[in-house]
This record gives structure tokens, sequence and C-alpha cells, in this order.
């Protein structure tokens, strides 16, 4: 797919970074979703350290939007479509386990996918293109190889994690 098409399908996507206190993470989730419903928006509440910046959500949304359009998608909604992907499982079960917020997470990312009447609450800072703090650990609790990882160019090591995202397609099969 072209360019204007992966921001045509990613038109309206908007990721924060959120900071919460100790064991209020699945009271943060259930609240933010609610008013996202209520204003007609779809978001996702992610592990923030799942999440390694915004081209990560950009890139699971639009395979999510591509797959629905094509038949291939194993949800009839965007965001557990979308969820699948930025996990770069194969299984949804396993994606809501690796991704889901709740329990001790204190920084969560809320990614608004569609709608116009959601926005941010006091404290949320817009996430940048591409996490620059992307440690080897994380990446291997994202679920990446040893072997994966010594393919990546220094300085790139998020690349792994889109490359993840794109292989959903194939795992899916």
């Amino acid at each position: 797919m072209t360019e204007p098409d992966v921001e045509a399908a990613t038109a309206g996507l908007v990721v924060w970074k959120v900071r919460v206190r100790d064991g209020e993470a699945r009271e943060f989730l259930d609240a933010t979703v609610q008013r996202a419903e209520s204003t007609g928006a779809v978001v996702l509440v992610l592990r923030g350290d799942m999440v390694f910046g915004a081209d990560h959500l950009r890139s699971a949304l639009y395979h999510a939007r591509r797959a629905t359009a094509e038949g291939r998608n194993v949800s009839d909604s965007i965001a557990m479509e979308t969820l699948l992907y930025v996990s770069g499982e194969r299984q949804l079960g396993s994606a809501i386990k690796k991704m889901a917020a709740g329990g001790s997470d204190q920084e969560l990312v809320v990614a608004k996918l569609t709608g116009s009447g959601f926005g941010p609450e006091p404290g949320w800072t817009e996430l940048q293109a591409v996490d620059e703090d992307v440690s080897v650990e994380r990446l291997t609790r994202f679920g990446l190889s040893p072997e994966e990882l010594g393919t990546v160019r220094k300085g790139r090591p998020a690349d792994l994690v889109l490359e993840r995202v794109a292989a959903v397609d194939i795992l899916k099969r």
C-alpha cells in the first residue's frame, strides 16, 4: 500500500502516554473506555511498556483496517483487531494477556482509533512517533527472540516490533 493509503487508514489516530497510581490501571481503563463510548470514539488502553511509539499503533491500525476491508479480520471490532496487530500475536487471548492494562501498570497508552469528540485529560502527553527508550529487556518481554534481536541495525530496535505487527497477517493463516 502507498503512503496515502496508510495516512487515510490511520487518519484521526492520536496516541497519549498516561501515568496512573499503582493499582488504578483497571479503573482508569474502564473510565476512559466509558468516556470514549459516550462521545462515539473507539479507544484502546494498553500497557505502556508494550507500546513502542505512535508508529507502533499506526502500523497496527493500518493492518487491522486492511484485514477488515479484505475480509481477513478475526474480530468484528476495530479495537480488538488493532489489539491483535499491536500485540504481534496470533490469538486474541494472547494479545489481551500481553497488552491489556491492569494490575500494577503505572504507565499506560491511550490510543484514539476513531471519533472526534474524545480528547486528552490533563497530564496526558502525546506519544512520539518512535519510542526512544527501547531496551533489550522490553523487546524480550514483547516476545522478540535473541536471534531476532541480533538482526537489527544499531539504533533501530523498534523496527523489529513493526515487523512483528506486519507478520500477524502470516501468523493468522
